[in-house]
């Protein structure tokens, strides 16, 4: 269970639209602030331009941002050290 000390607070931190050819002509690439105590991290999802609607661009960012954080809470787990 988690609890209120290990919560982070997500903040959407801006949206921009960009050419890169890694994701055809244009990308949307959405930033996102994740904060907690002393940590911090800043992460950047990139999604296609030509594949989102405006109005999907934000709930669509999220869900990778959240399939992403499951999967690096999954590759890490036995990073983890409990304080005592």
């Amino acid at each position: 269970m988690t609890t209120e000390e290990d919560l982070f607070d997500v903040e959407l931190d801006g949206i921009e639209r960009t050419l890169g050819p890694a994701l055809g002509d244009t990308a949307y690439d959405v930033m996102f602030d994740c904060m907690r105590a002393s940590t911090i991290v800043h992460i950047t999802v990139s999604l296609n331009a030509e594949a989102v609607t405006t109005t999907e661009i934000v709930p669509l960012a999220m869900s990778e941002l959240h399939r992403a954080f499951a999967a690096l809470a999954d590759q890490t787990k036995a990073w983890r050290i409990d304080p005592g």
